[in-house]
């Protein structure tokens, strides 16, 4: 089922030799330290051009090395380029690898890749061997990478080229509106039992309530029929595809998968695949592409015979811009503790780069496995508690949750640019009522940075009970029932009671102190200097009406303004009377 790539091994001297070779000629030319490792077919030099012109603009220094020379001499050479700029007193300047090139047993255009010994997953049926990436950004050998590594898993410089131009097309683009903000979620069914699936289902979306922020709006996506976010069954699979084509900044999967398909939405006798390879060329996203995430198994394994799920996706004209995905079998848990350094560094910290990144998440994750056991160690959040205790459950005796932390970290694998920029938003700073009644009005103040449109929502919070569903007739069989189901689904996505909207002119001059204390910033995302000046700004005002029928509940205010030059957001929540 896996490549064979054995084939590289008799030439590891001459391709070492290779290496110094290549590694005296790329650093010759370069003033400045580079800050990436290219690795690609020398044939394909020219795909690149462009993508190449556009990260030099962006201030990256790249440095290329000769793909045919082999996976150990090329881990060599990143090795001895991390050196010799640590001895010239440039130490920490390289961080990103991008590796150009399938696996496979062509050495001209083939890249191959490295395996890690399984001791965890390969109790839950999983292979003893991982394909994984990593070592090519661990400098030191001890498992933890120090550099940011992706792969383009091309198969020719048409491909390349195509892949690459969608990435520069995707980072240049000035389409600021609301699809800035939006994550969509789909999740399978565990299939450990009714009552260990509701709990990590409840689990599951409780954490994603906790670390995606309140200004980001989630869609959700479930293959159980009981569940208010199952649309019809036999529009399932399509309205997964529409999701990612109205763009966003993140497509998860959570649930089961294999190499080139998803799981199953089981309904009755039937089964109904959530997605396979065969629908990728229904993607549309354009330059609103996601980045998508698989919490799943198989689904890049880059080094199958056949092409993964993840590589079919990303190397389509239309489909996610990138895609972080395991090569083998995948547990909740491991994803899980990868998936929370992922959202942090997306949006608390934020990161640069994408690579970065998901570096920044399995280092996380390593240290902490490697620390296991510790007492000085900080507990994790009480979700991540929860998720532990349940998979320790699912274990068998004596399992080694930190193996598996480890082994996710090694086997998730970028599949895309890891140079990819993460566009972030600056924030807005608002003043808003703490409280109000049912068909009372309230005001919205505040101030922003830039001038658009803004938007300003009353919404349900992310995992808030919906009475307003409960009426509706549901079941996967009749036409009625499904059409209900599908009612059920978007009036669940639907999360906006109301919605008023301004907009903004440019702002006059610049202000010569902050907003006062009784303004709230309601993002952690700062673009603003740090000083005495800040930069003008300009004001808003926007009047809202709470429903007279509102029940009685805490809401949110959601903002965006979308605008040329960027988008700013914000949340606040409020505490609705009768």
């Amino acid at each position: 089922m896996w490549r064979n790539t054995g084939s590289y091994r008799p030439r590891r001297l001459f391709n070492l030799h290779l290496a110094s070779l290549c590694l005296v000629a790329c650093l010759a030319p370069h003033a400045q330290p580079a800050d990436v490792v290219v690795v690609r077919p020398a044939e394909w030099e020219g795909a690149m051009a462009n993508w190449k012109q556009h990260r030099e603009s962006q201030g990256h220094t790249l440095l290329e090395l000769d793909g045919r020379m082999g996976k150990d001499a090329i881990r060599a050479a990143i090795v001895n380029i991390a050196r010799q700029q640590a001895e010239a007193g440039q130490a920490d300047e390289l961080k990103h690898v991008l590796i150009v090139g399938d696996v496979g047993n062509d050495p001209t255009i083939h890249i191959g890749t490295f395996y890690y010994t399984s001791t965890a997953m390969v109790q839950f049926g999983g292979e003893h061997m991982l394909a994984s990436d990593n070592p090519f950004g661990d400098l030191d050998n001890d498992g933890i990478p120090e550099l940011a590594v992706g792969r383009i898993p091309a198969n020719s410089p048409a491909e390349l080229q195509r892949v690459l131009d969608r990435i520069v097309a995707f980072e240049t683009q000035q389409d600021s509106t609301s699809w800035r903000r939006d994550v969509h979620m789909v999740a399978g069914v565990g299939g450990f039992g009714a009552l260990a699936d509701s709990v990590i289902e409840m689990t599951t979306r409780q954490f994603l309530a906790q670390r995606i922020p309140g200004w980001s709006n989630v869609s959700m996506t479930h293959a159980s029929a009981q569940s208010n976010y199952c649309p019809d069954p036999e529009l399932f699979s399509s309205t997964l595809i529409n999701r990612i084509n109205q763009g966003g900044m993140l497509w998860v999967y959570i649930g089961h998968g294999a190499v080139t398909q998803l799981d199953y939405l089981r309904v009755e006798e039937r089964q109904i695949p959530i997605l396979t390879e065969d629908q990728v060329g229904k993607f549309q996203a354009g330059t609103r592409a996601p980045i998508a995430v698989f919490l799943a198994c198989y689904t890049g394994a880059f080094d199958a015979q056949e092409d993964s799920l993840a590589e079919r996706l990303i190397l389509s004209d239309n489909g996610p811009i990138a895609a972080l995905a395991a090569s083998r079998v995948a547990g909740p848990y491991g994803l899980a503790m990868l998936s929370d350094g992922l959202l942090t560094e997306y949006f608390d910290l934020p990161t640069e780069t994408l690579g970065l990144a998901i570096l920044h998440a399995k280092q996380c994750s390593l240290q902490a496995a490697s620390k296991e056991g510790n007492a000085t160690t900080d507990p994790p959040p009480s979700q991540l508690d929860m998720v532990a205790a349940i998979a320790q459950a699912l274990s068998p005796a004596d399992y080694d949750l930190a193996a598996e932390r480890a082994e996710h970290a090694w086997q998730m694998n970028l599949l895309g640019d890891p140079l990819l920029r993460l566009p972030q938003p600056s924030e807005l700073s608002v003043d808003a009522p703490t409280q109000a009644s049912a068909g009372e009005e309230f005001e919205v103040t505040g101030h922003a940075t830039l001038a658009g449109q803004l938007s300003v929502e009353l919404i349900h919070r992310r995992g808030q009970h919906r009475p307003d569903l409960e009426h509706l007739a549901t079941d996967p069989i009749t036409i009625a029932g499904r059409a209900g189901m599908q009612q059920r689904y978007q009036s669940s996505n639907d999360s906006v009671i109301l919605k008023r909207s301004v907009n903004l002119a440019p702002p006059a001059s610049p202000l010569t102190s902050r907003p006062t204390s009784s303004q709230i910033v309601l993002t952690n995302i700062s673009t603003h200097p740090d000083g005495n000046t800040a930069p003008a700004t300009v004001p808003f005002s926007v009047t809202m009406r709470v429903p007279d029928d509102l029940p009685r509940g805490r809401y949110g205010l959601r903002l965006f303004l979308s605008s040329p030059q960027g988008w700013e957001v914000g949340y606040a929540e409020i505490l609705i009377k009768p």
